[in-house]
């Protein structure tokens, strides 16, 4: 079936929110007594936070105050595209294919990040972490964004840095492409056995080219 469509994760492998979220996550922890160092946070990294505090061991208790000071500490212009990033999508907006993104970033993360990244030009379809009552790696956001783009799975390639991104994609016979990233442990995302693996965005762009030119 012809490629209609390109599904991207967003945190990690279209834009680098790493040092925005080391910071506030560290800045956060810290004001309930846990200390983290940057190699834990990507050893116990998932697109699901409450995996995150859960892997921490912080108590559930604490859980809702966290995301409320989330969004006091998140400092949204830390947050750039990542190298490559633009000049990937606008090769792809060239090809007519629709772009969309599963998130697990909030509606509210994505509406403060657009006036510093503007990806309305890019990006025709998003389902972020209240559009899906299961998280990744659960398959319900990815059927979501195929619903609301019209598309099938057999017509799509999905793109991410973390193995609940290829799990996902997996599970509904998606083309899989991992991309690595700050968030992620090389060694996890080549376990979860993505079809392709690029170190970069530039050389995920001439897997675009050699593809389609």
């Amino acid at each position: 079936m012809e490629l209609k469509g390109i599904i991207f994760d967003w945190d990690g492998t279209l834009v680098d929110s790493f040092p925005a979220c080391i910071k506030a996550t560290k800045e956060i922890f810290k004001k309930f007594g846990f200390i983290i160092s940057e190699e834990e946070y990507r050893e116990k990294f998932s697109p699901n936070w409450y995996d995150i505090y859960r892997k921490h061991n912080i108590p559930e208790k604490y859980w809702k105050e966290i995301d409320l000071l989330w969004k006091d500490y998140f400092d949204y212009s830390l947050v750039k595209w990542r190298e490559g990033a633009v000049e990937n999508l606008t090769f792809l907006k060239k090809l007519n294919l629709k772009i969309g993104v599963v998130t697990a970033s909030t509606k509210e993360d994505i509406e403060r990040e657009k006036p510093y990244l503007n990806p309305e030009e890019y990006i025709d379809g998003w389902i972020t972490w209240e559009d899906s009552e299961k998280p990744k790696p659960d398959p319900l956001p990815l059927l979501k964004i195929l619903k609301k783009l019209s598309l099938s799975p057999l017509e799509v390639i999905y793109v991410g840095d973390t193995k609940e991104d290829i799990e996902m994609s997996k599970k509904l016979n998606i083309l899989t492409i991992g991309v690595l990233s700050p968030f992620t442990q090389k060694e996890k995302l080549v376990s979860s056995n993505p079809n392709f693996l690029f170190n970069n965005l530039f050389e995920l762009l001439k897997f675009w080219k050699d593809l389609f030119l």
